[in-house]
């Protein structure tokens, strides 16, 4: 079952214009579940609504440190995990989620570029990664593996470095590696077989696209400039480069 993750604005013209208002003159355009940061495109703002992953998270997730993820990711997170467990999927491990900038640069400094990105293009620095692992085995072959890449998208996650897209990425295979864009994206994504990088050249080239996933209608636009909607129901990401995407839920 797909879960939707959406903000609602009361049937007011006045409401939606300061909402928009506020995204748009607090850079927007860095912020969002569709953000890009590669080794190409750094990240420009840190996020701002951190939580902790509690350590009873789920059955089935071991987390013995203390993560911090993105607020508005926890609850996706979590009923991934469940609905995992209710498939007989019983061992995950949280290894990493968001690092600052302090422990990025450190990790890159100790270890080089083939462990980690410099400070501020990694995707650890957003709180909106997570690196799941497995208890029983490494993530190459773990059952834990083969559910996420089957199965997370569900939740609004991707695997962010497929071993397909290494050409795209830029970076090589990590089947733990997994990123929070949300619904309908990460659906989209997976039915296309769509890197981030791909899907954000997509949208642009689109420049409108509409999906039905579970019965919902989503109207997706990619914009330069920020204009109203004409539903209620919306949200809005930048790309971290050159504009923002739009989602509509169609009536």
């Amino acid at each position: 079952m797909y879960s939707s993750y959406f903000f609602f604005y009361e049937d007011s013209s006045t409401t939606i214009d300061n909402e928009l208002s506020i995204h748009a003159t607090s850079n927007t355009i860095y912020n969002g579940n569709l953000i890009v940061v590669n080794k190409d495109t750094k990240l420009q703002q840190d996020p701002t609504n951190l939580n902790v992953i509690p350590k009873n998270f789920a059955n089935n997730v071991l987390i013995d440190s203390d993560y911090y993820i993105e607020e508005g990711i926890l609850e996706p997170l979590r009923q991934m995990f469940q609905a995992a467990e209710a498939d007989g999927i019983y061992h995950f491990r949280v290894n990493s989620a968001y690092r600052d900038e302090q422990l990025q640069a450190h990790l890159y400094e100790e270890n080089g570029s083939d462990y980690a990105q410099p400070a501020g293009f990694s995707e650890h620095q957003t709180g909106l990664a997570v690196d799941i692992g497995s208890t029983q085995g490494t993530m190459d072959t773990a059952p834990e593996a083969t559910w996420l890449a089957e199965h997370a998208a569900e939740f609004g996650f991707i695997l962010r470095y497929p071993a397909h897209k290494i050409h795209i990425t830029g970076i090589s295979f990590e089947p733990w590696h997994y990123r929070y864009v949300g619904l309908p994206h990460s659906i989209i994504m997976q039915e296309k077989d769509l890197t981030l990088e791909e899907y954000i050249t997509f949208l642009k080239q689109k420049k409108e696209y509409s999906q039905e996933v579970n019965g919902v209608n989503y109207f997706i636009q990619y914009v330069e400039e920020l204009t109203n909607p004409e539903a209620n129901y919306f949200d809005i990401s930048g790309d971290n480069q050159n504009g923002y995407i739009v989602t509509t839920i169609e009536n």
